[in-house]
C-alpha cells in the first residue's frame, strides 16, 4: 500500500505545486494520472487482504481462537 501513497503524493506535487511548462508534456495531467494510479494501487491492495478466524478445540479443552491473515500471492 505504501507505493500507492507515494504515487498520490508525487502526483499531487506535479498537479498542484509544480509550475513548470513543457511543449510535449502537460504536468497537471501527469499528476492526475499518477494520483489515479496510486488510488487504484491502494484499492487493489485492500481487496486482496482477507482475514479468517478459526476455532480449534481439543478433547477436554476449551476452544482456542486463532486469527489467520491470508494474502493471495500472484
Amino acid at each position: 500500500m505504501a507505493p500507492g501513497i507515494v504515487l498520490i503524493i508525487v502526483g499531487a506535487i506535479f498537479t498542484f505545486a509544480l509550475k513548470a511548462e513543457s511543449t510535449w508534456l502537460d504536468v497537471r495531467v501527469l499528476g492526475l494520472i499518477l494520483m489515479l494510479g496510486g488510488a487504484a494501487f491502494i484499492a487493489r491492495a485492500r481487496l486482496k487482504r482477507r482475514e479468517v478466524v478459526t476455532r480449534e478445540s481439543s478433547p477436554g479443552k476449551q476452544a482456542e481462537e486463532k486469527q489467520v491473515v491470508e494474502r493471495r500471492v500472484e
